[in-house]
């Protein structure tokens, strides 16, 4: 039988961006702090800052680990009138020991 162990989550805001528009994706990395030292569980994500309806997505985040631990993902508009202005976070779980 599987074991079950909670988990504690760390949160923060990270950046800022746009504007973005409808279709559109900005590139984003990160590198540092606690991302990647151990194995943990993520969760990214991303708002639209209200002035505009839009469907703001993160998608094909991606980790490496070669020398540095770097972690790469997108912000892409699935839809919008107009350009958006969107702001992200990311949290982590506390390290899950395998």
């Amino acid at each position: 039988m599987a074991q079950v162990v909670p988990l504690n989550w760390v949160g923060s805001f990270c950046n800022f961006g746009g504007p973005l528009a409808s279709g559109e994706t900005d590139y984003w990395w990160a590198a540092g702090g606690d991302w990647g030292r151990d194995n943990r569980a993520y969760l990214f994500t991303a708002f639209c800052d209200g002035s505009v309806a839009a469907e703001i997505v993160v998608r094909n985040i991606g980790h490496y680990r070669s020398g540095h631990d770097e972690t790469r993902f997108e912000i892409h508009n699935s839809g919008s009138s107009q350009p958006v202005y969107y702001y992200f976070y990311i949290a982590w779980s506390s390290p899950i020991e395998i």
